[in-house]
Order: C-alpha cells, then sequence, then structure tokens
C-alpha cells in the first residue's frame, strides 16, 4: 500500500512532462499565420495595426482570414492566461497608437472593444475563463457609407 502513492506521484509526473513538450510545440507552431514583431515582445500577426500580448496563443483551427486585392478581413482567436481587465487595458492602449478610434466598449462578464479605422471596423470580444482567457479580434472592412443605405422600391400592379 505504501507504494500506491510512489506510483501515482510517479505516474502524474510523467504525464506533466510529456504534456509540457507539447505545449512547447504547439506556441512554435504558427505557419499560417503571418507574424511581424516591430521593436517589442508583442506580435502583429495577420494585420499589421492591431498588436497582440505575447501571452495570447493563437488558435489557428478557430481563426480565418480572407484576402482579395482590396480587402482584407476574418477573425483571429486566442487563448491564454492573461487577467482580462490587463487585456483590455493593453488593447486601450496600443489600438490608439495603432491610428484606431474607440467607438464603444462593454464590460464585466465578458469585455467587447469597437474600434473603428475609416475603411475598416475591429471588434475585441475578451472572455474569462476557469483556467484561460479567450479573445477573439473580429476585423471586417466598412461598407460604401458614400452611397447611403439601400432603398428597396415596391411597384404594386392591380
Amino acid at each position: 500500500m505504501k507504494m500506491f502513492p510512489h506510483l501515482v506521484l510517479a505516474m502524474l509526473l510523467f504525464f506533466l512532462v510529456s504534456c509540457s513538450g507539447k505545449l512547447v510545440a504547439s506556441e512554435n507552431d504558427v505557419s499560417d499565420s503571418q507574424v511581424t514583431f516591430k521593436g517589442s515582445a508583442n506580435y502583429y500577426y495577420d494585420f499589421d495595426d492591431i498588436l497582440v500580448p505575447r501571452d495570447m496563443e493563437l488558435q489557428p483551427r478557430s481563426s480565418f482570414v480572407v484576402e482579395t486585392p482590396g480587402v482584407k478581413a476574418g477573425v483571429l482567436v486566442f487563448k491564454g492566461r492573461v487577467d482580462p481587465v490587463s487585456l483590455t487595458s493593453f488593447f486601450t492602449n496600443n489600438m490608439l497608437k495603432d491610428g484606431w478610434q474607440m467607438s464603444s466598449s462593454f464590460r464585466y462578464q465578458r469585455a467587447i472593444m469597437v474600434f473603428t479605422k475609416p475603411d475598416r471596423d475591429c471588434i475585441i470580444n475578451i472572455q474569462d475563463g476557469r483556467i484561460t482567457t479567450t479573445m477573439e479580434i473580429w476585423i471586417a472592412p466598412k461598407g460604401n457609407v458614400a452611397a447611403g443605405p439601400v432603398r428597396h422600391e415596391r411597384t404594386l400592379t392591380q
């Protein structure tokens, strides 16, 4: 019976060591994403004007980016062990430095921040989980604002 706790402890240590190698491999597996370093320890992923803290790990299976000659849009999903309040402060400060204007924000159970530029909108959704914080960055082009709203007229025939 005295051998049982030692066996369980040895198995637990083996499990933790084997999982830690997988975690390191997944952090470096960002082959599909375009990562840019601009003089800080944080990263610009597929969008060169949205800085992401280095503690947040890209989730490529949950993310997608659409790129055409005139438009680049999509959603980037990240997870990390980061305090949601400090993450919100990070984006409030750094999005302004990259030329974004905050148009609205919501907070408490989750934080949602809406930033705008003349040609695009960015929505950042931060949700605190039990172990990790999940963050979604949605980037969408603006429609042709100068054209005004689309009007559909119906003609009634008798």
